[in-house]
């Protein structure tokens, strides 16, 4: 039975000062010198091989050690040390060869989730897959002329580019920019309605798909994940969903966490409850903005059975680091023009960002506070971060991961 998380102050190794470990380096490394004239003494000059060997080793060893300490603490944190030790097989057993285990472990990882928050376990019939499986509209297709060859009645596309969204990762930015400094982009989701159909369609047959160029843009989950909920609170609450609201009878029966003011704590920590409470009730479309990022991955390798060629894990300088990004990924499918540096256009920015009713601050101080809503929100992210290993994962979370708790239900 999976317990909850307890959060116990970490102990510390202490680590002797790096003044002393210097000078224990340096002492060897000074001792290995005098070996070798010690040996000529005793042995004569051509002493063995397997000796020079281990004081060459030991040299080596000492200034390395000598050279590579650095300023910092002289402790080392416990739940570092574990972390470092048990995260390698939890992400082999989260995302194996880059493909996302949210069918074996999504209920798990959930019912964890639910744990933390004094919540009994899912039943069977809820529905939770959502969360790792949503896969964005607005995919940007690219597909090289200068490569199309006719050979009889059929063409071969030798290159072709394809940007998956993820949506709170500059979708729009990078669509926008996209469809600016690439003439004969197109947006996928206007050409059909099965966004993997239309890949084929657009690209001209499932094994040009196989072989084009397929990136995105991803983020730290978490702060993906209180975007997205910024997102879904402005959305909800402006005249732009008042029709959806209706359709989904949310006017009639609106969902606990609406009881509490906009901008209030509460309010986030009821809507993590009942995002994991009644999965079935809450999940519709907008919400999907909070949704794993690892959706893409999960539908790019159902449908295509491959995966990303390379994802920007970094949403800062956009301008700069998106284009230099293609350039590295994918440089014999788009044209230099791809490759320039974009020019900031503010109309490509969501009017959430301005954060007017206080739903991001909020959901800022809830996640700061390190409480079992935080737990909760690693718990659900840890796929995620498997999945995307370039992203820094936060130190909180990686407390959570380390902990016995959490690594003997992933069957380390």
């Amino acid at each position: 039975m999976m317990g909850s998380i307890k959060r116990n102050l970490p102990c510390q190794v202490v680590v002797p000062p790096k003044n002393v470990v210097v000078l224990i380096a340096i002492v060897i490394y000074s001792s290995m010198n005098l070996v070798p004239i010690f040996l000529n003494l005793v042995e004569g000059e051509h002493f063995g091989n397997e000796t020079k060997k281990i004081i060459h080793s030991v040299q080596n060893f000492s200034s390395r050690l000598i050279l590579n300490l650095s300023d910092g603490d002289d402790t080392v944190s416990a739940d570092e040390i574990a972390f470092k030790e048990k995260w390698p097989h939890i992400k082999s057993k989260l995302c194996p060869d880059n493909v996302p285990s949210s069918r074996k472990y999504g209920r798990i990882l959930f019912n964890l989730a639910r744990q933390q928050l004094g919540l009994r376990n899912l039943r069977s019939s809820s529905n939770f897959n959502e969360f790792w499986t949503f896969w964005p509209d607005h995919s940007t297709a690219y597909v090289n002329a200068t490569s199309l060859s006719s050979t009889g009645s059929s063409m071969t596309v030798a290159g072709s580019f394809i940007h998956v969204p993820l949506w709170k990762c500059a979708n729009n930015n990078i669509r926008q920019n996209l469809m600016k400094y690439l003439p004969g982009a197109k947006d996928v989701s206007m050409q059909c309605s099965a966004k993997a159909e239309c890949w084929v369609s657009l690209i001209g047959g499932m094994e040009n798909v196989a072989h084009a160029c397929i990136v995105s843009v991803v983020r730290d989950p978490i702060s993906h994940f209180l975007s997205g909920y910024n997102e879904y609170e402005v959305r909800l609450n402006t005249k732009k969903t008042e029709q959806l609201r209706s359709n989904e009878g949310l006017v009639a029966h609106p969902l606990s966490f609406e009881r509490f003011t906009f901008g209030e704590e509460r309010r986030f920590e009821q809507f993590i409850v009942d995002l994991l409470t009644s999965p079935s009730d809450i999940f519709q479309y907008d919400l999907a903005h909070v949704y794993s990022m690892t959706g893409i991955l999960n539908a790019i390798f159902d449908n295509y059975n491959r995966g990303l060629d390379g994802y920007l894990p970094l949403m800062n300088d956009l301008e700069y680091n998106y284009p230099a990004f293609l350039n590295e990924t994918c440089p014999h499918v788009l044209p230099e023009s791809a490759f320039i540096p974009w020019k900031k256009d503010e109309r490509f920015y969501h009017a959430s960002e301005a954060d007017e009713m206080g739903f991001r601050s909020a959901a800022e101080a809830v996640w700061k506070r390190g409480g079992r809503e935080s737990r909760a929100l690693c718990i659900i992210h840890a796929i995620d971060y498997a999945c995307f290993e370039k992203l820094q994962i936060e130190d909180f979370c990686k407390k959570i991961y380390s902990d016995d708790s959490f690594s003997k239900i992933i069957e380390v």
